[in-house]
């Protein structure tokens, strides 16, 4: 019987051994399942956060180039206006800067042969002739009492203290002559010359006065009068009622 029992006994023996066996061998073969399966959620999870930074990056760089484009928009739609029929564009020159000079640019259609440019019909031109304004011709606080009228001459007489007292004569002057030549009217200089009855030629008087304004006192004749130098002011408004006139002879 004792040998019997102490069989059973060391069979018992073997058998938890047996199953202990087991187990373990079944932990060692579900230890690298389980590894395995970490691995592949670490690399799934890896792989999204990739995907999502490279989202937030496409994303940054669309929004950086829509931007970019809708700034290129708005500062163009805000540095060209039209005013009374007249197109202008707001052109800044800083090379000689800060600050920079500002000009308003506007143009009028013409034809060029040799060293001569006329006015023409947008159809028929073959060139644009720029014009730079210092002064925002919608902010041009001069009054302009009369109608414009044009002819195919016209004296401009200026006081003579405008060429040593103001800085900006010359360019007043210049601007004023380039657009009535381009006009194809004939500018000369004539202090006997009067206001003529029939409205012949065209008659500017620019003079000193106590406020910047113009005044029409014939058929075709008028005063500019300035006042503490603002003669670009007074001859800009001249410039700008006369762009105003051919412009609407453009496009009838």
């Amino acid at each position: 019987m004792a040998r019997k029992r102490k069989k059973e006994i060391i069979k018992k023996r073997k058998q938890e051994v047996e199953e202990l066996k087991k187990e373990a061998v079944g932990r060692q073969k579900a230890e690298p399942l389980a590894i395995s399966s970490r691995l592949g959620q670490s690399r799934e999870e890896q792989e999204k956060a990739q995907k999502k930074i490279l989202r937030n990056i496409l994303i940054v760089i669309g929004i950086f180039m829509v931007g970019i484009f809708l700034f290129v928009i708005i500062s163009n739609s805000l540095s060209r206006f039209e005013y009374r029929g007249v197109n202008f564009e707001i052109v800044r020159f800083c090379d000689a800067g800060p600050p920079c000079l500002v000009t308003y640019r506007t143009s009028l259609p013409v034809k060029i042969d040799g060293k001569n440019a006329v006015i023409s019909t947008p159809s028929e031109k073959n060139a644009d002739y720029n014009f730079y304004f210092r002064n925002d011709p919608r902010k041009l606080n001069v009054d302009f009492n009369g109608t414009l009228r044009f002819a195919s001459n016209m004296v401009l007489n200026a006081d003579k203290n405008f060429d040593s007292l103001c800085e900006e004569n010359g360019v007043a002057s210049g601007n004023f002559n380039l657009l009535y030549r381009i006009l194809g009217t004939k500018v000369i200089r004539d202090e006997n010359a009067t206001c003529d009855s029939l409205g012949r030629y065209v008659l500017v008087e620019v003079k000193s006065g106590n406020m910047t304004k113009i005044e029409q006192f014939g058929p075709a004749c008028y005063n500019i009068y300035i006042k503490d130098c603002e003669i670009l002011e007074g001859t800009e408004k001249f410039m700008f009622e006369t762009l105003v006139k051919v412009n609407e002879a453009l496009k009838e």
